[in-house]
């Protein structure tokens, strides 16, 4: 099977023009030194992830151009639109697609990503090929499926079912508290949680705890506000300050290298602070920890090894993936059904509750670092119906 391309299809942009010959042999390595840097920086363009996603949208590209003899680079925009067809027909033993469209159009940015890249024309620009995905996206229409929320009841009674005062069960214990909090109270994404450092944080005399997140899933540049509070709680157990000192307390002693020292260490801060007592410095008595205490770039939420007798903290970060198979063992020992939910939960919880509790628009926005208000009414109208709802006022 051929393709015949139409003129200029396959015509290569001009700035991709091979570049010109260097005869000094100075500039030559000094060029050279350019085009590398050059280089290095095209690699920060996207986010990791997305450049993960890119290479594997082109690989299943390249095979399926492959497969059915057709030229990959340049692509002309018909094979484009049968590789759509070929990604919709697709679809597992139940007959559920493999690929919804948005994995299908994640998969055109990629083929387009390339094409640029290489100074060709994007073939996934044809009209004829936005219109197959449209299409294609109306047949499909389906809502889409939201985690459920966790308000602070729910918290509060997973963080409850966790060995706080056993060794070593409480190592882990004092770790996912605290990834709870970052979630619920400060609203993070699991991505965002995972990406904190020790030097993230500040203490706040009266706000309790300030999280510079930094760049983010929707601040690849890092350009946008990112500070977050997690503020004092009225009781020790609702108190998300409270849980990063006992936390941090935990890992200014994992740095003991005797290992009976360590295990002592760590026991001590177990069993003398408790969840129902303050250890955050909020009435004025000092904290586990000071501000010299958040001064490392090391991660915030560590790995954890433990076994019957002993436990380690590493000095290597949490994955977000991890953060979230987390939660669902916590909330099934907490007698809950895990299903429906994810780490994006705890954020989306946020939101349900701080406007059941009257929280306006814009606080919720600015406390969730949310751009645009139609994001929130989301939230509203998918776990908080009744509120802000004529119906509440027919005084049946």
């Amino acid at each position: 099977m051929g393709v015949t391309h139409q003129p200029g299809i396959g015509t290569r942009l001009a700035a991709a023009s091979p570049p010109p010959e260097i005869v000094d042999l100075d500039l030559d390595a000094e060029l050279a030194e350019l085009e590398e840097l050059s280089r290095d920086l095209e690699t920060h363009t996207l986010a990791a992830n997305t450049r993960h996603a890119y290479a594997k949208a082109w690989r299943s590209f390249t095979g399926f151009c492959a497969t059915h003899a057709l030229e990959a680079l340049p692509a002309h925009p018909t094979v484009i639109r049968w590789y759509v067809a070929w990604m919709a027909r697709q679809a597992d033993d139940e007959g559920t697609p493999r690929f919804a469209v948005t994995t299908i159009r994640q998969h055109l940015a990629g083929i387009a990503d390339r094409h640029l890249g290489e100074g060709y024309l994007d073939p996934t620009g044809h009209r004829a090929v936005g219109d197959l995905v449209r299409g294609l996206g109306k047949l499909r229409a389906t809502r889409p499926t939201r985690k459920k929320p966790l308000v602070l009841d729910d918290i509060v009674r997973v963080i409850a079912a966790m060995e706080h005062d056993r060794y070593p069960a409480g190592i882990s214990a004092a770790r996912d508290t605290v990834a709870l909090w970052l979630g619920f109270a400060g609203a993070l994404r699991r991505s965002e949680a995972a990406g904190l450092r020790l030097s993230s944080l500040d203490l706040h005399p009266r706000d309790g705890i300030h999280v510079r997140v930094g760049k983010s899933k929707a601040d690849q540049a890092n350009v946008l506000p990112d500070v977050v509070v997690l503020p004092f709680g009225a009781s020790p157990r609702t108190c998300a300050p409270c849980a990063v000192h006992r936390w941090v307390a935990l890992v200014r002693g994992s740095g003991i290298e005797d290992a009976r020292a360590r295990r002592r260490a760590s026991m001590r801060c177990l069993y003398e602070y408790q969840l129902d007592d303050h250890v955050c410095g909020v009435g004025g008595d000092a904290g586990l920890i000071s501000g010299a205490d958040l001064t490392s770039p090391t991660p915030l939420l560590r790995a954890t090894y433990r076994n019957r007798r002993d436990a380690r903290i590493h000095e290597s970060g949490i994955s977000g993936d991890a953060l979230c198979s987390m939660l669902h063992t916590r909330m099934t020992e907490a007698g809950m059904n895990p299903a429906g939910y994810g780490f994006h939960s705890l954020r989306a919880g946020h939101v349900t509750h701080a406007r059941r509790n009257g929280a306006t628009t814009e606080e919720v926005m600015r406390a969730c670092r949310i751009r645009k208000a139609d994001t929130v009414t989301i939230y509203d109208r998918e776990f908080n119906p009744a509120a802000r709802n004529s119906v509440m006022r027919l005084g049946l």
